[in-house]
């Protein structure tokens, strides 16, 4: 299954909520599941980024549909970045 690295900010919404970031934590796990996805690692940083979330998701269309649910809570701005595993970089690399 393809994994997918998200960085994020939280919003003034988030903050407004700060207590209950624990229900907003395992509220998106339960999205990740139930879209068939499984949440790797979830990270809080310091720096540029909020945080760092590491998950699976089984295809693209459903991870266009964890962004728009995301992102219609209006509490986290993210990017997400598509990984590419190691052993595709290592055969690839063997060919050219």
């Amino acid at each position: 299954m393809p994994v997918y690295v998200m960085l994020g900010h939280l919003t003034h919404a988030a903050f407004d909520k700060i207590d209950r970031i624990d229900e907003r934590d395992r509220k998106a796990k339960e999205i990740i599941e139930s879209l068939g996805g499984k949440l790797i690692a979830l990270y809080y940083t310091f720096g540029q980024y909020d945080f760092v979330a590491i998950f699976e998701m089984p295809e693209k269309e459903k991870l266009v549909k964890l962004l728009t649910i995301v992102g219609k809570f209006g509490t986290v701005r993210t990017e997400t970045l598509e990984t590419i595993p190691t052993e595709m970089l290592y055969k690839v690399s063997k060919e050219v």
